[in-house]
């Protein structure tokens, strides 16, 4: 005779009792309730508990939601605030915004208006402060998607007065790939934290992320980044994205650093191998486009700029786009190179506010009929006038009051102003020189 462990009798005895109703209730009940009452009693006898299901459910959703949705980039709009040690209010610092994509789990990064991504860290983006990177895609992608960390269910727990459930987990280095920048120091941390999702929808709803054994070059007490996901009409698509993150930073001298981040205007794109914003015109499919001549500059070059843009440092942002023409012929071995009227192109890449304000300008790529060239050039000379500019931080070279400029981010012009709040109207004329970067010179 076979002995049977008390737990599978037990088991044996409930699936004979219930076969017996069924048979009782064929005619007169619902069979649903029972075939998943059969269902559950089985997965029991098989050592799954009903909330390790859920969870396994969960996850095979979020990777399906994650790895089906189309190409996308997204608005990232970060306003960074800090509190210094004993005080009681964050003051702001700037405010930052950024184009971001996922591709393969690696998040990208351009600026708004860009033709395309660069293989660029955000940090080279943001100069000084505090930064994080992950919050797009890399952390759910990386539980999620890769199956990284380890994982320990929760169950149900009230979150902003819903009933959600929650399961904890923990990441090495290594498998997070959550890089913490504090002003030069930059590391790769350990995380563990916690996220919540939908019982019902199987969606998730928020994701809370800590640093665990912050390194002591950080200067760091504790790392926090929450971040809560939406849907969102892509295409076709409703995608599962976040929506908002907010990164709080404590230092061990008692100060604090927050970066708030918003994720809008998120849209489809289409292309091959490069990530475009510009969308172009239809056109008709017989009209043969027009080849456009990429041109290299060589180094040396003097180039007059006018901008037409205006920057107020009540509204703008690192990251705006910034138009503007050049205002002479730009001759290379006695020849044309850069015509009058060229457009030019760039993006704010430092504006930060205080009783001495900078202002950092990186312009990118000149385009005239028919050819294009990427612009990388150092700012040697500004005029204030032209564009009303009164209280430039100036210093005296004999007779002459030179505006003080600084390079300390490549291919930008980093310039100041002694007022906390102030406005440059369309107009403003600068002068650069070019820089060599590719190491061909124009024939």
């Amino acid at each position: 005779m076979v002995s049977l462990a008390p737990g599978i009798y037990n088991n044996l005895l409930i699936l004979m009792a219930l076969g017996v109703q069924v048979a009782m209730c064929y005619k007169r009940c619902r069979i649903r309730p029972l075939v998943i009452a059969l269902t559950m009693t089985l997965g029991a006898a098989r050592g799954q508990s009903p909330d390790e299901g859920q969870l396994a459910r969960f996850k095979a959703k979020a990777r399906q939601d994650m790895t089906s949705i189309p190409n996308y980039t997204c608005l990232e709009t970060i306003d960074r605030v800090r509190r210094v040690p004993h005080a009681h209010k964050f003051e702001p610092i700037d405010k930052v915004r950024l184009e971001v994509s996922s591709v393969a789990g690696k998040e990208l990064f351009a600026w708004p208006g860009s033709h395309h991504f660069e293989d660029r860290d955000v940090t080279s983006f943001v100069n000084g402060g505090v930064i994080g990177t992950g919050i797009f895609a890399i952390f759910a992608h990386n539980l999620f998607v890769t199956g990284n960390g380890t994982f320990q269910y929760r169950g149900e727990e009230k979150l902003d007065g819903r009933g959600l459930l929650r399961c904890d987990f923990r990441l090495t280095p290594q498998e997070s790939r959550w890089q913490v920048r504090t002003n030069d120091t930059s590391e790769m941390v350990a995380a563990q934290g916690s996220f919540w999702f939908d019982p019902g929808s199987l969606d998730l709803i928020r994701l809370e992320v800590q640093g665990q054994d912050l390194p002591h070059r950080l200067d760091l007490k504790e790392a926090v980044e929450n971040t809560s996901y939406t849907r969102i009409r892509i295409g076709d698509s409703d995608a599962l994205l976040p929506h908002r993150s907010e990164l709080t930073l404590t230092h061990l001298d008692g100060g604090m650093s927050r970066d708030v981040t918003v994720f809008s205007d998120c849209h489809e794109y289409r292309s091959e191998s490069t990530i475009r914003f510009d969308a172009p015109s239809p056109t008709p499919s017989d009209v043969p486009q027009p080849q456009v001549r990429q041109v290299d500059l060589p180094a040396g070059l003097l180039v007059p700029i006018e901008v037409h843009t205006a920057i107020d440092s009540k509204t703008a942002a690192v990251g705006d786009t910034l138009h503007g023409r050049v205002t002479e012929e730009v001759r290379y071995k006695g020849r044309v190179v850069v015509p009058l009227g060229a457009d030019i192109t760039g993006n704010i890449c430092r504006l930060s506010r205080g009783g001495l304000s900078a202002v950092g300008i990186e312009l990118s790529e000149i385009e005239w009929e028919g050819a294009r060239a990427a612009f990388h050039a150092e700012l040697i000379d500004l005029d204030r006038n032209p564009a009303g500019i009164q209280r430039l931080q100036t210093y005296l070279d004999g007779e002459t009051r030179k505006v003080v400029i600084n390079s300390d981010i490549p291919d930008a012009g980093i310039f100041y102003i002694e007022a906390a709040r102030f406005r440059i109207a369309p107009g403003l004329h600068m002068l650069w020189r070019t820089l060599a970067r590719s190491g061909r010179i124009v024939e």
